[in-house]
Order: structure tokens, then C-alpha cells, then sequence
């Protein structure tokens, strides 16, 4: 880490002197960088937080903050990277790209724990994200734009996984819901039907990954600040609509709060509104895409990522969800 601080030295003209790494994330390794003199009677330090992107492929990173810089000329306060000496807003270190950004002290909401002013400002701030990208005409590589991947290639994906969870001796609680997971969905693509005038045009540029802890809220829980533009491609609005409130409004027990949900989605209306018709596609396409979604178990049993395992019990939730009380959930978002 030492070297990273003398580079942000270098690079920023910033007297970096010591890193905190960060906690949260499941996929990403990130620190608080703190600048100045800690040994000074002041104590005048600074704090800033370094990104180091998980990936390496350079087009992407710039692609994304290209995408960053469009949202926030356009009103969406994204926290933007500082840029370097060499008016750059990455660098590369030993192979990775890291980048840095002003260190924002505002809260951040769990899940369970969004209150309704909260639920109305995602709402609205998600409005506001794809009226912009409605507009938007940026670049962006083919393979990060929304696609429904075949049900015979999804079948295809679960057979080394089922082969890594049958090659243990013994099944842990992780194991055994793992199963359960893959035979729901397995069932879902094999008797849940085509796609066939389900397929919306992906003609908005869209956050990619818009969810409660990519934001951060002021003390009125209004979105104060926009962040993680990892997955921004172009997509359907109602995907990440309704894919941002599926997984923000899970309750404890599993269950959807159809009240919030109802108020998250009026939210979003009131801004860009949205037809019936529309919306109506868009929780079928939503339903597909989550029954074909296998990430959980693919970090975990094939790439030896336990971080995201957390996450297991939700997204089987979701399915189940989706597969049992799909037209409750339709009734009430289209009333």
C-alpha cells in the first residue's frame, strides 16, 4: 500500500500518508486515503477514497466515467473522480487501475431499513438518471448493454456448478439452498415460456447497478449522491426500474412490500412517466432474466468468491416471489 500512497503523492500532488481499507463491497477493493500531516497538533488531515477497478480493461474504465461526466453535466449528482497533475482520472499501478474520489460524509441506507421519504427520492432520482439517458448517444461496448441470455446456454452454465456442489462429501446450509436456488429456477426456464413480444428496445442508457447502498442520502433521506457506475450500459428502462425495486424492497421474512413498491415506481412516474403496456413487459422481462441469473453461485463454487454468498437467500426469495405471486404484484403496480 505504501507504493499506492506515493503514487497518489505523485500523481495528485496530495501528501498522502496512510490507507484504511473499506469494508463494505463484495466485489471491489477499495480504501479511505487520508492526506496531510496526522502528526501535526491540528491534526489537519483530509480524506479521500481510492477505487481500484476489479478488472483491467482500460476502454471500459474510461467508457464509464465518459458516462459519469454526461449524468452529472445533466443535473445527477454523481460523485465525479479528481482528475491528476496530468489532467487524467486514472491512473495505473502495477498492472491495476485505481481511481480517486472526495470522500463524501453522508449516510447510506440498508435494506429493511429505507423509509418512505427515502423509497419516493430513489424513485425520483432513477426518473431523472433515464430521462437524461433517453437522450444520451455515448458509446458503449456491445457486451455490457442489456441481453437475455437463451434458456439452452442458462442451462448450460448450471452443469459445472451442479457437478462442484455434488463433488462435496458433505452439503452445508449454503449447499443445500444453492440446490434448491438451481432447481427453481431450472424448472422456471423450462416451462416458463418464450420471449416472444417481450422483447423492449434497449434504448436507454441506464446506471447498470441503481440500488439503495449505491447512493448516499442527506439527513431529510433524499439521494444526496449517485456512485458505482460499473454496469452502465443501454437497456430497457423498465429493467433497471423494476430490478432496482425488486431487490431494495425484500423484506425480513422474504416477502415484497407491495405498499413501497407501489410508492417506489408512482415515484419514478412522476418524473418520466411510463405506460401500462410498458411496465406490464417490462415485469415479464424482469421475471425471464431473473430466473435465468445464476452470479451467486457461479462467484462462489467457480470462482472461489464466498463475499457474495449473502446474497443467495434474497435472490431466492426474489424467484419465488416472482413465480408465486406475479399477478398480485402486476395488479398492484398497474392500478
Amino acid at each position: 500500500m505504501q507504493n499506492i500512497l506515493q503514487k497518489i503523492s505523485e500523481y495528485y500532488g496530495l501528501k498522502a500518508v496512510s490507507a484504511e481499507k473499506v469494508t463494505k463491497g463484495f466485489m471491489s477493493e477499495n480504501h479511505v486515503i487520508f492526506v496531510g500531516d496526522q502528526n501535526s497538533a491540528q491534526n489537519d488531515t483530509q480524506k479521500f477514497f481510492l477505487k481500484k477497478y476489479r478488472f483491467d480493461d482500460k476502454e471500459r474504465i474510461e467508457e464509464i466515467h465518459t458516462v459519469k461526466s454526461f449524468f452529472a453535466k445533466g443535473g445527477v449528482p454523481v460523485i465525479l473522480p479528481i482528475t491528476t497533475k496530468a489532467d487524467k482520472t486514472f491512473f495505473e499501478h502495477d498492472g491495476a487501475y485505481y481511481a480517486l474520489f472526495p470522500f463524501i460524509n453522508e449516510k447510506q441506507l440498508e435494506r429493511g431499513s429505507l423509509t418512505d421519504a427515502a423509497v419516493i427520492s430513489l424513485g425520483k432520482m432513477l426518473g431523472h438518471i433515464h430521462l437524461l439517458g433517453a437522450k444520451a448517444k455515448l458509446p458503449v461496448q456491445a457486451r455490457f448493454n442489456f441481453k437475455l441470455e437463451s434458456a439452452e446456454k442458462t442451462l448450460k452454465k448450471i452443469d459445472p456448478i451442479l457437478s462442484s456442489i455434488n463433488g462435496k462429501p458433505l452439503l452445508d446450509d449454503f449447499d443445500k439452498l444453492a440446490l434448491k436456488n438451481i432447481e427453481l429456477k431450472k424448472n422456471l426456464i423450462q416451462n416458463g415460456g418464450g420471449v416472444d413480444g417481450l422483447i423492449l428496445p434497449s434504448d436507454h442508457l441506464i446506471h447498470g447497478d441503481y440500488l439503495y447502498h449505491n447512493v448516499f442520502f442527506d439527513e431529510h433521506d433524499n439521494v444526496s449522491h449517485v456512485f458505482d457506475f460499473e454496469k452502465t450500459g443501454y437497456s430497457p428502462r423498465t429493467y433497471e426500474l423494476l430490478r432496482s425495486m425488486m431487490y431494495g424492497l425484500v423484506t425480513a421474512d422474504g416477502s415484497l412490500d407491495i405498499r413501497r413498491m407501489k410508492m417506489y415506481v408512482d415515484a419514478y412516474r412522476s418524473v418520466y412517466p411510463i405506460s401500462n403496456d410498458e411496465l406490464k413487459k417490462g415485469l415479464r422481462l424482469l421475471r425471464l432474466k431473473s430466473a435465468r441469473g445464476f452470479w451467486v453461485e457461479s462467484e462462489h463454487y467457480l470462482k472461489d468468491n464466498t463475499r457474495v454468498d449473502g446474497f443467495l437467500k434474497s435472490d431466492f426469495d426474489r424467484v419465488v416471489y416472482l413465480s408465486e405471486h406475479f399477478e398480485e404484484l402486476e395488479g398492484a403496480l398497474l392500478t
